[in-house]
């Protein structure tokens, strides 16, 4: 099945949903520092609400601020110091950060940066990410052997 691309209209009209002040903040030429897509690329035809009885197909983009995790304190007050920036990525490279710490069982307050998730995902115009699960591994494994990360090293 081909995927869908969404009509130049719907994409010019778009005012970002539930993150309209984040979309307009990036500007027009925002490309997502992970995958590298523009926010017409990451636009894509998904079910919005989909444990709500309003349930409905929907073209979307979402962005997210993706910040290291382990910079959090626990009072939510002082922060340490973080192994990467803040930076804007699209939802799917959001969604692929806890995709694979979930499945490879990594520590809830890591988070792989920006440019690391680029190195793990392969990216599609309007579509989902497909996540190698083995190159993050590595990747984790590879900020522990530098002691990139000082807790939660298990392999």
């Amino acid at each position: 099945m081909t995927t869908p691309f969404p009509p130049i209209e719907v994409f010019n009209k778009y005012k970002g949903t539930h993150c309209h002040k984040l979309w307009n903040e990036v500007g027009q030429m925002y490309i997502c520092p992970s995958c590298k897509r523009n926010k017409y690329e990451i636009m894509r035809w998904t079910k919005r609400f989909p444990r709500k009885p309003k349930q409905h197909m929907d073209w979307i983009a979402v962005l997210h601020r993706h910040h290291d995790h382990a910079s959090d304190s626990s009072d939510g007050s002082n922060h340490l110091n973080p192994r990467f920036p803040q930076a804007v990525i699209c939802d799917q490279c959001n969604s692929a950060d806890g995709v694979a710490k979930r499945r490879l069982n990594l520590p809830k307050d890591f988070s792989f940066s920006p440019q690391e998730i680029g190195a793990f995902i392969s990216a599609t115009p309007h579509d989902k990410h497909k996540v190698d699960f083995d190159a993050a591994r590595n990747i984790y494994s590879t900020l522990c052997q530098q002691q990139k990360i000082k807790t939660h090293c298990f392999w």
